[in-house]
């Protein structure tokens, strides 16, 4: 995995996101860092591990970039548990198969004092467990799955379907292939 790198094409712009192995607290884990958005010039070093086939974000750094590429630490936030990005497992359940795992959520400022724990929970559901989606890489079989952000219609006083829901297309040995936000209609394409 180390030096694996793809590239997803969003709306306005190409994100180019590599992989590195790392460790964390004693477990194996990967680095995975994107390119800088143009919008807010941010860019983020992911730490994620695989558990029992799930894997999960842990951590998180998201950095300015500025002239030159130099990059200046913004925050960092870790996930308790870890936050759910994907789970193998979900390839062996029905169309309709709903999730929702829970995660504690700590960012901290850089140079500052971390905020409050914040409790976090997402809404997963299988939608299909073969859809074929093109891309300029061929054609991928693919795992579709909306996503919803539980945490958020609570705050917002909404129904949990309407938490800025998206959908993702996972294909096995590739990872995300494609994603949509349904609230805005931006999207990434591998």
């Amino acid at each position: 995995m180390d030096g694996a790198w793809w590239d997803y094409q969003h709306d306005d712009w190409t994100e180019h996101v590599t992989m590195a192995p790392t460790t964390l607290d004693g477990e194996s884990a990967f680095v995975m860092t994107d390119s800088p958005n143009p919008k807010d010039s941010i860019r983020s070093h992911a730490t994620l591990v695989a558990r029992a086939g799930r894997v999960l974000r842990v951590y998180k750094e998201e950095y300015l970039v500025g002239a030159n590429d130099e990059a200046t630490l913004k925050d960092s936030v870790t996930y308790g548990v870890g936050f759910t990005r994907f789970d193998e497992g979900w390839a062996d359940k029905p169309v309709g198969f709903r999730e929702t795992p829970e995660y504690e959520r700590v960012e901290t400022p850089a140079g500052g004092v971390a905020k409050p724990v914040q409790g976090r929970r997402h809404t997963f559901e299988i939608l299909s467990l073969s859809e074929q989606v093109v891309t300029p890489l061929g054609t991928f079989d693919c795992i579709q799955i909306r996503r919803t952000k539980d945490w958020q219609a609570e705050e917002e006083g909404l129904d949990a379907s309407d938490a800025q829901p998206k959908i993702y297309w996972f294909a096995r040995g590739v990872g995300k292939v494609r994603e949509l936000n349904l609230d805005s209609g931006k999207g990434e394409l591998l």
